[in-house]
């Protein structure tokens, strides 16, 4: 019997672009069999097969029966026709891909499972072995292309086989640091991390959300510790809590780990896996740099030019604030002008949100002004700000930005290459309620996963 492809499937990477449902009713005329277990003689281990798994499908021949945990569950729609299951000692895992939809109501969290092992196809994929039926990629004449897919829908029902027995699923989780859980020997497994939340780049976004990325019609999220360890956590565009909004919160997370290529990706079942209740931490991968000469002055001239640096980042005059992803302002040099850069464009795609902070007194200073030139534009991702009560170095959540963008002319260049010349912002009158020490802020706002990654270039910032 042909059986489907799910090359890639079983950490759900680029599979949804061409499923329309993953907990519909499909009707799959199969009863519902989550009443009936049963009890079947074990005649091998999981790792008599594991160990024996090789890149190359093997067919296993011998009548022999194996058992083991539910670990994974299709309930929330975020695994789709997999079932993740470890040996009932906990030591290996493994998957095993079936043509169903809601495998749950009958393979939940912590069933035992029979699997007869006659005539099933085994194979390495990903660090992992998977057990399934062969599929022949709809050319029967070409046996190279062959490898192991689904268990159809009818055929899987004699294959796996639902115990009578059920361990909770506090019984089989692993308590893992992120650090701890990045290893294939967790593959698969049901693992719980604590003090843990989604990076910066997340939050507020939903689950599944383009503008942050769509891989396979999945949203690749990170998750972090409080040491910076992070890990993919995926969600389908098909999960039940897909349009749900991402906590801003610190807490516990559980799912089942997978693999796709080098990447460990982690796969939360239902919204239940994800309980997000206690504060925040501050947690800054790309903390603020520069910032330690800042001199609060009612005048300044900054063109660049005392910067000899090739790609320099600290500047101790201002502060160079990485807030969302790894890029920071750099020095630049074109045709022996010197000015600072920042783009989305290239490299490893990420969201962007970088500050430069200029220290000013705002008593002594009346006017503001700066040049700017923008290439390859595919948006606008340049704000500037006045703040009174930013702390040097610290998070900029905790102050109040006021937006002055709008007073200033900041054109659009051309959307391949640059403008022959910067063109000049126009002077900023500083309102005279503003008194003391402040700074202003430019801020570059980006995203290389579909979203803006205008080269912008900033040059001549002067105080009057």
């Amino acid at each position: 019997m042909k059986q489907m492809n799910i090359k890639g499937l079983l950490i759900f990477p680029l599979l949804a672009a061409t499923i329309s449902g993953c907990v519909n009713g499909d009707d799959y005329n199969t009863p519902d069999l989550s009443g009936e277990c049963n009890t079947l003689t074990v005649t091998k281990t999981v790792q008599d097969i594991t160990t024996t798994a090789t890149p190359t499908y093997q067919q296993y021949l011998g009548d022999d029966v194996i058992e083991a945990y539910v670990t994974s569950s299709d309930e929330g729609g975020n695994f789709y026709k997999s079932i993740s299951l470890i040996s009932l000692d906990g030591a290996v895992g493994f998957s095993m891909p079936i043509d169903a939809y809601n495998l749950y109501t009958k393979f939940e969290p912590g069933r035992k499972v029979y699997v007869n092992m006659k005539d099933r196809y085994f194979v390495t994929e990903n660090n992992s072995t998977v057990i399934g039926s062969l599929y022949n990629n709809s050319t029967p004449a070409d046996l190279g292309d062959d490898e192991v897919g689904r268990i159809s829908g009818v055929e899987y029902q004699n294959i796996v086989k639902r115990s009578c027995e059920k361990v909770d699923e506090n019984d089989i989780v692993k308590h893992l640091t992120v650090a701890q859980a990045k290893n294939n020997a967790n593959l698969n497994m049901l693992i719980e991390f604590d003090n843990v939340q989604f990076t910066d780049a997340s939050v507020g976004k939903k689950y599944f959300d383009p503008s942050i990325n769509n891989l396979g019609g999945a949203t690749n999220h990170l998750i972090t510790d409080e040491f910076g360890n992070t890990i993919i956590v995926r969600v389908s565009e098909f999960a039940v809590f897909a349009q749900k909004t991402i906590s801003n919160k610190n807490g516990k997370i559980r799912g089942v780990l997978t693999k796709f290529g080098s990447d460990f990706q982690f796969m939360v079942r239902t919204e239940n896996d994800i309980n997000l209740t206690n504060d925040r931490l501050a947690i800054d991968f790309y903390p603020p740099i520069g910032g330690t000469g800042i001199l609060y002055s009612g005048t300044l001239s900054e063109p660049f030019t005392s910067y000899t640096t090739t790609n320099q980042q600290v500047f101790p005059k201002y502060i160079n604030d990485a807030v969302v992803g790894s890029r920071y302002w750099q020095v630049k040099t074109f045709s022996g002008n010197k000015y600072i850069q920042m783009s989305s464009f290239g490299g490893t795609p990420e969201a962007n949100r970088t500050l430069f902070i200029v220290p000013v007194d705002m008593t002594a200073a009346n006017t503001l002004s700066f040049a700017t030139k923008s290439g390859f534009d595919n948006g606008s991702p340049l704000k500037v700000y006045y703040s009174m009560d930013y702390v040097p170095g610290a998070n900029i959540s905790g102050a109040t930005l006021v937006d002055i963008t709008s007073s200033f002319s900041i054109p659009n260049g051309p959307a391949s290459g640059y403008p022959t010349n910067f063109t000049n912002s126009g002077n900023y009158a500083i309102p005279g309620a503003l008194t003391g020490n402040g700074y202003f802020i430019f801020e570059y706002n980006g995203n290389g996963n579909g979203g803006i990654t205008t080269t912008m270039q900033i040059d001549d910032i002067t105080i009057n």
